[in-house]
């Protein structure tokens, strides 16, 4: 190979390592711009569960006026969920069907099961706004606040007439026996913690304060 030729061939080879080591370095930084927006986006969320019962006028006053005012200023950043058994119990003997027992009577134990079935059936933030309006007061019906959400009400009635129902209600009822037994008020808040007793007031009383706070506590961002 002549000289010269031989100098072209390293200058294009020298060339040709460069633009591709600056490709390289483009496509790393591209990907970590690409990570970092994901990071960004994500929002944390706070986890929430409220134990009620659907004849409770302590339920009905907490959920109205408290938890779903503050759920739709936090939905983003609050993992809300609902256990409708409350104070009630399961009887069981072997050979023969369970029977439930609510605080508020028998249409209450259905009514507990038809909210588990809603709130298994329809995509959360649709579950939730069903049981809001349910428990806005004792008159509202299933039918009103099924409106604009008719697709799921035929396997929502299914599910809380069936045995599917029944399994999610022994669900609830085992949740709510391990957070205390009976609960020794309804409704009950338990936010990311185990559960306090002495903190339920403030909770109930305060809610979207306390979501507020524990959410800086906890993640370090001011709502």
């Amino acid at each position: 190979m002549r000289p010269n030729t031989a100098n072209s061939f390293l200058e294009l080879l020298f060339i040709t390592i460069l633009i591709g080591s600056l490709l390289l370095r483009a496509a790393a930084t591209n990907n970590v711009n690409v990570q970092s927006s994901n990071t960004l986006n994500k929002t944390d969320q706070l986890p929430v569960t409220i134990y009620y019962e659907t004849l409770c006028s302590d339920s009905m006053v907490f959920i109205t006026h408290q938890l779903y005012p503050s759920w739709l200023r936090h939905q983003k950043e609050m993992k809300l969920r609902l256990v409708p058994f409350g104070k009630a119990w399961i009887e069981e003997h072997p050979n023969e069907e369970p029977k439930y027992h609510c605080q508020h009577g028998p249409r209450e134990c259905q009514l507990n099961i038809l909210h588990g079935c809603i709130l298994k059936k329809l995509p959360p933030k649709k579950a939730f706004s069903v049981v809001a309006c349910l428990m806005k007061n004792f008159r509202t019906s299933f039918e009103q606040c099924m409106e604009g959400h008719e697709s799921f009400q035929t396997s929502v009635v299914n599910c809380s007439q069936g045995q599917q129902g029944a399994k999610l209600f022994k669900e609830f009822a085992n949740e709510t026996d391990n957070v205390h037994r009976p609960l020794p008020f309804v409704p009950t808040i338990v936010a990311d913690e185990p559960y306090n007793y002495y903190e339920q007031d403030d909770w109930l009383q305060h809610f979207d304060r306390k979501f507020m706070e524990r959410y800086e506590a906890k993640f370090g961002v001011k709502l």
